[in-house]
């Protein structure tokens, strides 16, 4: 089976976390932006994948609290 260029496969947006695909013929979609955020100004832009990069962090650590049980408290 032949594997997919890194061109080919489908993306994720710096600036939204949404998944699409690239290079789409005639979409002004970058390799990190989305065909919506392109639009929108750099400096917002930059902004914007800062608080993303932010909340996928935060749910990760959500995730991994969540997996581990705590433990019961000590009675004196």
């Amino acid at each position: 089976m032949e594997k997919p260029t890194s061109g080919q496969r489908p993306r994720t947006c710096r600036a939204c976390g949404k998944k699409f695909e690239y290079p789409v013929k005639d979409n002004p979609a970058t390799r990190h932006h989305c065909e919506d955020c392109v639009a929108v100004p750099a400096d917002t832009r930059k902004i914007l994948e800062r608080l993303n990069n932010r909340i996928t962090q935060l749910e990760r650590a959500l995730r991994g609290t969540a997996e581990k049980p705590v433990p019961p408290p000590i009675a004196k």
